[in-house]
This record gives C-alpha cells, structure tokens and sequence, in this order.
C-alpha cells in the first residue's frame, strides 16, 4: 500500500512540475488557458487514477478511447479511400476522352488520305522551250 500511495503522489508531482515548466516556456499569453485547461483535466485524471483503477473504470475508459480512436481513423481512410477512388475515376475519364479525340482525328486523316489527287500532271524542261513548241 504504502508503494502505491508513493508511486501515485510521485506522478502527481512530476505531472505538476513538467506542467510548470510547459507554462513558462510557452511565449503567448493567448495560448496558455488553452493549455491549463488541458493541464487540469489530465491532471485530474492523474489524481483520480487509483480511484477508477479500484473501481475497474481504467479499463472501461481505456477500452472506450480506443474504440473511438479507431473509429475516427477508420472514418478518415474511408474519406481518403473515396477521395483516392474519385480522382482515379477522373483521371480514366481523361484518357478515355483522349483516346476517343485521337481516334476521332485519325478517323479524318484516313478520310483525307483517301479522297486523294486524282492526277498530277508535271512538264519538265525550260519554260522557253515550252512556249516554242505552242
């Protein structure tokens, strides 16, 4: 009994030092009632732990965090696996209307290349001589 009641008032007094010591290298004003209040509520659980360890509440709290925990992530991968899923939807779109204006504009380069000259007529020789012979 006497090393549980030493182990716990050991953690209460790091716990305060340590928030101490947090307080005064902070440089803002406007960030440390942000962090007392923080400070307090780990604070008190550190106070309340052997109470709730009697109790057999650390491990319902323990359980209940992370189920929580996981329960956010599992929210978070599911909206980045969408996210991931949508921009992979995009990107084939993309290259499906790329592929099909391709095809579009071979399509007509085949057109042109079929309708083609029907006849080219080339004369050789110096024009003077051409216009000699008329």
């Amino acid at each position: 009994m006497k090393e549980f009641l030493y182990g716990w008032i050991r953690d209460v007094a790091f716990y305060t030092l340590l928030m101490n010591v947090v307080l005064h290298v902070l440089p803002e004003e406007s960030q440390r009632k942000y962090l007392r209040f923080f400070m307090g509520i780990v604070l008190m659980i550190v106070v309340l732990s052997p109470v709730l360890s009697a109790m057999g509440l650390n491990r319902v709290l323990d359980d209940t965090y992370v189920e929580m925990t996981s329960d956010q992530e599992l929210r978070d991968f599911k909206r980045r696996q969408e996210e991931a899923e949508k921009a992979l939807e995009q990107k084939m779109e993309e290259l499906e209307t790329e592929s099909e204006s391709e095809s579009e504009s071979e399509i007509e380069m085949e057109e042109e290349e079929e309708l083609g000259i029907p006849e080219i007529k080339v004369e050789m020789g110096e024009p003077e001589e051409a216009e000699k012979a008329e």
